[in-house]
């Protein structure tokens, strides 16, 4: 009965400061941090520019702080906007791409070839997101009465400016990628290579990019401390990751969710994948319930350090099990 929690997507970025904040990587490359609390549930970025062109990776699932990302970006690009790199296909990493596509129109977007496969599937996301935002602003004026009187007009005009921001969101469409990448990849952004690179291993269609001479690696989810192995080819996932941890090129991981990385840190979404794949071929009777029960303690306790923390390392680890018990 909450009318915040159901409009947070709506009102953010009204009146407060932005949710992601800006680091610098390198000259060329600037790491947008999502803020603590939202962690695991919305995507850092990752912004790269070289002498004559930029790309951006990803973008948030809050298209009012995508809005306010487009503004900073037309402030700070030196170079026009030639790529938009959607790291693969979960909402809150592809969908507010089509908010940049807007704003950047010559924007190639680029994609992995599953991805682009399966596009049609992705605009319908858009369409479908949109409605439910539209249905928790009508639930919102139908609890409006239920609120205290001085909060009534408060609410009444936040609703009033949702439906604004909605009717202006209700003109987005997600246009189809320009470039589809099936194989590891080269772009010149001027004197500035990147490397783009499919996988198979958080989702069906992962894309990672390595830069500053493979010093840089932009991992998004595949690199994440704690992975959502929900959508995850495990087993294609954990070789990936060991892998990237024995890069010794490596200096910098930026992942899709949570703190910069280095490789040694890598050790722990290894240990937690290792253990889902291992518990549930040394038992492949059990129910998730009971695999849950038996999973390992040292591995839950790096993970449980807060309330958030401990809310999405159980989830997790449910879908972990669940999708490795169907993939047998």
């Amino acid at each position: 009965m909450r009318i915040a929690a159901a409009l947070l997507f709506l009102f953010t970025g009204l009146n407060v400061q932005a949710n992601v904040s800006w680091h610098t990587i390198t000259p060329e490359i600037q790491f947008l941090k999502q803020q603590s609390k939202l962690r695991f549930y919305d995507s850092n970025q990752v912004l790269i520019e070289g002498k004559k062109c930029a790309l951006m990776v990803d973008a948030s699932g809050n298209f009012a702080e995508v809005e306010s990302l487009a503004k900073q970006l037309k402030q700070r690009l030196k170079t026009p906007l030639c790529y938009l790199v959607a790291s693969h296909f979960h909402d809150d990493h592809l969908l507010g791409l089509a908010v940049l596509q807007a704003e950047f129109p010559d924007a190639k977007l680029i994609v992995h070839q599953q991805v682009a496969s399966e596009f049609a599937a992705m605009q319908q996301a858009l369409k479908d997101k949109l409605d439910g935002y539209e249905k928790s602003i009508e639930l919102s004026y139908q609890r409006l009465a239920n609120q205290p009187e001085d909060q009534q007009t408060i609410w009444r005009d936040k609703l009033t400016l949702a439906k604004q921001r909605l009717f202006r969101w209700r003109e987005l469409s997600l246009n189809p990628p320009a470039i589809s990448v099936s194989k590891q990849t080269s772009l010149e952004l001027g004197h500035y290579p990147i490397t783009l690179t499919p996988y198979r291993a958080h989702t069906q269609g992962d894309l990672t990019i390595t830069a500053d001479h493979g010093r840089v690696l932009v991992g998004a989810d595949i690199v994440d401390s704690l992975p959502y192995p929900g959508h995850g080819e495990l087993e294609n996932w954990l070789a990936t990751l060991k892998k990237i941890h024995n890069n010794t090129e490596l200096v910098t991981i930026l992942p899709g969710h949570g703190e910069q990385l280095n490789t040694a840190e890598l050790a722990k979404p290894i240990a937690f994948l290792n253990a889902i794949i291992t518990l549930t071929k040394a038992q492949p009777d059990k129910s998730v319930e009971e695999l849950i029960e038996l999973f390992p303690e040292q591995i839950k306790q790096q993970y449980q350090l807060d309330e958030i923390g401990n809310q999405a390392f159980t989830m997790f680890l449910e879908a972990g099990l669940k999708k490795a018990k169907l993939s047998k």
